[in-house]
């Protein structure tokens, strides 16, 4: 597949079966990762695979974090959720956490380094999808949570882009229509 098909018709998977990518297709994967825009070749981004047993034990990790969340909030826990929290990395038989490492440089300012993470994640959503694997990108909470960033060896200074779930789709979507109006100006 091409670059500019994969890109079209890359869709999102809420839930993925086996396989996972594994061998030569996850080393493709992860250079394609490794290959993305990087301003001053710093290598910014870190790639954390969780997979098998990980996935069950960094799940243990999610759930204290929701549940230290929760007490820093004055909150209880909700057991429904911390379940969830526990159990939610099964969603797929391979997750990929993306993180910014941040690098010291009087030349490259954080936010340069971090976006190189992020372009770093959506080369390995599309490499996947080019090699017949489908994949999600999520975020939210556990992005930020301290507990989530020490687990995974991440600085205060560091960020976890996001955790890309990553496996073989049941059914493939569609291409999603895409649509340029109230996208594009020109400056004239």
């Amino acid at each position: 597949m091409d670059a500019l098909e994969a890109i079209r018709t890359r869709r999102s998977y809420g839930r993925l079966d086996g396989p996972a990518p594994s061998g030569s297709d996850l080393d493709r994967i992860l250079e394609a990762g490794a290959a993305a825009p990087d301003h001053g070749t710093l290598r910014p981004f870190r790639f954390t695979l969780l997979r098998d047993d990980a996935l069950d034990s960094f799940g243990r990790v999610l759930e204290a974090a929701y549940v230290r969340r929760c007490a820093a909030a004055g909150e209880e826990p909700v057991a429904v959720r911390a379940e969830r929290e526990r159990t939610k990395l099964r969603r797929a038989p391979l997750v990929i956490v993306v993180s910014a490492v941040q690098r010291v440089d009087v030349k490259i300012p954080w936010v340069d380094q971090r976006d190189a993470a992020v372009a770093s994640a959506q080369n390995i959503l599309l490499a996947a999808h080019a090699l017949g694997f489908g994949a999600m990108w999520r975020t939210g909470d556990i992005c930020a949570d301290v507990t989530v960033m020490e687990a995974l060896g991440l600085g205060i200074d560091d960020s976890i882009v996001g955790f890309l779930y990553v496996g073989t789709p049941s059914e493939r979507k569609a291409p999603r229509p895409v649509d340029l109006a109230g996208l594009v100006d020109e400056f004239s």
